[in-house]
């Protein structure tokens, strides 16, 4: 009653304008609806009350022409048919008066008419349809009483086009007034939506200004561990086995050059056994192949007999070198055979691999690069999860421009149809959405 009061003042003072919160809107619309469409629920009650007397004179048309009755002896034949004929227009006017319910006072509503209107409207239309050949058998046996009912059937037809004909001349406003409740739901609707993205954004922010933080706090981590001397001297570890293992290959390469002299030599001799014409010992077999594929793996190997055996078979020319590519092999046969090249060979391989053994045994022992993986890890870890909250915040950024963008729409269009059903100015009071 207070907003009542506030909305419309005095009776005699109708406002132009008038402030309002969306909450009271509903409750607004509902009173001024009853001052701007009385005139209309006037009209429907006072038709509902004229196509009452109108069903009520139809139920009398309707008893006369059932009582209605010709005797004359010439027409019995016709008569048997019309009384027929007659009784189904009874039947049916009965169908209609029946179902015909006109709506009680409390659903004088301009909806209520129009659902009225047009059920009332369809069962006259099937009542003519079911009944056109039953009423020439009336119309020409009973004129007088067919007569009667087809004018209150023709009266009800016109009082249910009255009841419509206001209705039907502010159609728009109607509309534009069921518009405007649905608006008002939908805009409720946006603002609630509005309200849960206010605040649901500030919460993802403080998440990810906490996460931001947090990566800031790891990275620093990070670049201590780098900056440590642990890590330098992990670094520095890495140097030594790098550089052992390039010596290491260096001196594999330098035992291939030794023995690539006796290449030639090598593969007369592994042609010859496997052709059968002079076979080799299984262990002569074996260090042949070992020298020509992994000669690295000769150094520590006693392998003076075998070198015997190829410069042998070599000066007894059945090997079939010629004679520099066979003084070369015999010259470098006698230096491998007569010098300390293989052993020296093999100490410094040792000496490569134990050193070699010995830096990544310390490096090993290092936990260094594991702290620094763990850190790396946590700090991509991190990074996606501020990648994930970052797009988070921005679909929730760009939800919230769009909601008030809707509800900027919806209100623009809420007021023009208030304008235009009330006649009134109305400053709708909303959440701001600038």
């Amino acid at each position: 009653m207070k907003l009542i009061k506030k909305l419309f003042g005095k009776k005699e003072v109708a406002p132009t304008s008038v402030s309002l919160e969306l909450g009271e809107l509903p409750e607004w619309m509902e009173v001024k609806s009853e001052k701007t469409f009385s005139r209309l629920h006037h009209h429907i009650r006072q038709k509902y009350g004229e196509i009452e007397l109108a069903l009520g004179d139809l139920g009398v048309s309707k008893e006369h022409l059932n009582d209605a009755n010709t005797v004359e002896d010439a027409y019995k034949q016709i008569a048997k048919a019309g009384i027929s004929n007659k009784d189904n227009v009874v039947k049916n006017i009965g169908i209609i008066i029946d179902r015909t319910i006109i709506p009680q006072d409390t659903a004088v509503t301009i909806s209520a008419a129009n659902t009225f209107h047009i059920s009332t409207k369809s069962g006259l239309k099937t009542l003519i349809e079911n009944t056109m050949r039953s009423q020439q058998y009336a119309k020409a046996l009973f004129p007088e009483e067919y007569r009667g009912v087809m004018d209150d059937l023709s009266h009800l037809d016109t009082l249910l086009d009255e009841l419509m004909a206001p209705i039907n001349e502010v159609q728009d406003k109607l509309d534009a007034y069921d518009r405007l409740k649905e608006n008002v739901e939908t805009i409720n609707q946006y603002q609630q939506q509005l309200m849960k993205n206010e605040k649901l954004i500030p919460d993802i922010e403080k998440k990810y200004d906490s996460l931001e933080n947090e990566l800031r706090d790891l990275e620093s981590k990070l670049e201590d561990i780098v900056e440590s001397e642990e890590f330098a001297k992990a670094h520095e570890l890495e140097k030594q086995v790098k550089a052992l293992k390039g010596s290491s290959s260096d001196l594999d390469s330098n035992v291939k050059s030794v023995f690539a002299p006796l290449s030639k030599a090598l593969s007369r001799m592994e042609k010859q056994d496997t052709s059968g014409r002079h076979k080799m010992s299984p262990k002569s077999k074996e260090l042949l192949l070992a020298i020509r594929d992994e000669p690295v793996s000769i150094i520590g190997t006693d392998i003076n007999v075998f070198l015997d055996e190829i410069k042998g078979r070599i000066e007894d020319g059945t090997l079939g070198l010629k004679q520099q590519k066979m003084n070369n092999t015999i010259k470098q046969l006698d230096k491998l055979r007569d010098s300390d090249i293989l052993s020296s060979l093999s100490v410094k391989k040792e000496s490569y691999l134990s050193e070699l053994e010995d830096v990544k045994g310390e490096l090993n022992r290092l936990t260094v690069y594991e702290k620094k993986t763990r850190s790396e890890k946590t700090i991509s870890d991190c990074r996606s999860r501020i990648d994930s909250i970052k797009n988070n915040l921005e679909t929730e950024r760009t939800d919230q421009v769009a909601l008030r963008e809707k509800i900027e729409r919806s209100m623009a269009e809420l007021n023009s149809d208030l304008k235009f059903v009330f006649g009134t100015d109305v400053e709708m009071n909303h959440p701001s959405v600038s």
